[in-house]
């Protein structure tokens, strides 16, 4: 089959189906090797030398609460917690330890006050998450 065929099977078919010797996708390597994002920045004030400062790493986590609730660290804190909206999404910031791998779940309940244990983490479903580095004092 040529690339002719190929493209006159996909204008007439409605649900267009390949094989694996007709797919075009290039499969990119993988990257084996995690470093963590350590950087430096320049900083100086009036009158003083530049000095080194460390990179400040911030994550927005992005997430939803589902149906239930959420089991509280702090008994007292339950009508609170479970005050908050469920099925919307919500969101926090954080920092980040570039040095250590995130577990987001476990970064939202701990800032929202939840255990982070198998129920509560089942009710919390990531939505997204963007990250910002700012240069520190």
């Amino acid at each position: 089959m040529n690339t002719r065929s190929i493209l006159l099977s996909l204008m007439l078919s409605a649900t267009p189906v390949l094989s694996a010797s007709q797919a075009l996708a290039v499969v990119p390597p993988v990257d084996g090797k995690g470093v963590p994002a350590l950087a430096r920045c320049w900083a100086a004030t009036p009158g003083s030398p530049a000095k080194a400062l460390q990179v400040l790493h911030f994550d927005k986590i992005i997430f939803m609460i589902g149906q239930g609730q959420l089991i509280p660290a702090v008994a007292a804190d339950f009508n609170q917690l479970n005050a908050l909206r469920r099925l919307t999404e919500l969101d926090i910031k954080v920092k980040d330890d570039p040095r250590t791998v995130a577990d987001l779940k476990g970064k939202v309940l701990t800032f929202l006050g939840a255990l982070p244990n198998a129920a509560n983490r089942a009710l919390i479903r990531i939505v997204d998450v963007e990250y910002a580095v700012i240069c520190g004092q």
